[in-house]
């Protein structure tokens, strides 16, 4: 078991607390503002601090300017409040003969002068924060001298959580289709023999033995304007040539391809627990009076269910999670959580709020399938 141990460790445990570590990391901020943390300390939040702090963070900006990361911490405050940035490299300029009062930082830019700007330097101080978790459920700090104050973001500036429900709602919304779609196949599947197995289950396995990116380029060239399915609605004349629908590049493609790519996870499971009912079971109903859409009600369904519960916490999950799909036929209305997460650690950097998505992630999906599992049916034990 070493060696599969070992592979979990490496592979799974240590990337986790990675992620954890990573959503409340804050220490190389910190330290690069450890002046103006020792003058922030007894700052209550009322009022902008004093010419003490504003003396305290120039020796900072000083500081790092010398060391040549002005700009990792003008690009990481900015995580904590918008213009930041671009606020500290204007003021860098002066910063070797700026006389360190809060006149003299106001002559350079006035947003010196803004309580939000000393709450952001005031939340950056601080080695370990929550504040990604806040922004990845749309909310903030309300008090920077007591971080477990929070507030909901302003309207206009909540994103997340549209995130969040969209990505649930297609995580659920391919769990339904391939239920209804996987259940006959399983079902067909479950009583065909000879030939007409070997080739319905090749079908169904087909998938499996083509690369994923193959698959998704497949449904682009259906789905996009003058692809496959647009071109014979045309023809059929179901649709205008001038007036083709856009069914690529949002929600409905996103849901369509992954239903699509995720089917035989739902066909398996379920096949694999019809394979064990017996059929005598729904033909003694039958005998006994039952109708056909009673005995499948009362009889056969349930002894199938754990197999539909099987497959559709793993479509669950795998959906949740889903990044490339989304990325290639989601377009701006079809991306998903994961479209979020990969963002933030590839293009904006900001590593912390990536960790802190995907430690949240994690957990929805670990609570979905704890869930699922202790409503499924368990198999009776025998007396």
């Amino acid at each position: 078991m070493a060696p599969l141990a070992l592979l979990i460790v490496l592979f799974l445990i240590v990337p986790l607390v990675r992620f954890v570590v990573l959503s409340v990391d804050n220490r190389e901020i910190a330290q690069a503002l450890s002046q103006t943390a020792a003058a922030l300390e007894t700052w209550q939040g009322a009022d902008v601090p004093g010419d003490a702090a504003f003396a305290a963070f120039n020796r900072d900006l000083v500081r790092e300017t010398e060391k040549g990361s002005i700009a990792k911490l003008g690009a990481r405050l900015n995580f904590f409040q918008g213009g930041m940035n671009s606020l500290i490299r204007k003021t860098i300029t002066r910063s070797s003969d700026l006389e360190p009062t809060r006149t003299a930082f106001e002559a350079v830019d006035k947003r010196w002068g803004d309580l939000k700007t000393w709450r952001a330097i005031k939340l950056a101080t601080n080695p370990a924060i929550p504040e990604y978790y806040f922004n990845a459920l749309d909310l903030r700090t309300a008090d920077p001298t007591a971080m477990v104050s929070v507030e909901v973001k302003p309207e206009a500036q909540r994103v997340y959580m549209r995130l969040w429900l969209r990505t649930i709602l297609v995580a659920l919304l391919v769990v339904f289709v391939c239920t209804a779609i996987g259940y006959p196949i399983a079902y067909y599947l479950s009583n065909a023999r000879g030939l007409a197995f070997a080739v319905a289950m090749g079908m169904v396995l087909l998938p499996f033995w083509t690369p994923l990116l193959a698959r998704i380029a497949s449904w682009v060239i259906l789905l996009e304007n003058g692809g496959v399915i647009n071109s014979v609605l045309v023809a059929l004349g179901l649709v205008d040539d001038a007036n083709r629908p856009q069914i690529l590049h949002n929600l409905f493609a996103t849901v369509v391809v992954m239903s699509y790519v995720l089917l035989p996870y739902a066909v398996l499971p379920t096949y694999a627990v019809m394979k064990r009912v017996q059929p005598s079971l729904f033909k003694a109903a039958l005998t006994l009076g039952a109708t056909p859409l009673r005995a499948f009600l009362t009889v056969y369904l349930p002894q199938t269910l754990p197999g539909v519960l099987a497959g559709g916490i793993l479509i669950f999950v795998l959906s949740f999670g889903f990044y490339l799909t989304p990325e290639l036929v989601g377009g701006p209305s079809g991306s998903l959580i994961g479209n979020l997460i990969a963002y933030n650690f590839s293009k904006s950097l900001n590593w912390g709020l990536a960790g802190a998505l995907a430690t949240m992630l994690l957990l929805v999906i670990a609570a979905a399938a704890l869930v699922l599992r202790a409503v499924s049916p368990q198999p009776e034990q025998e007396s």
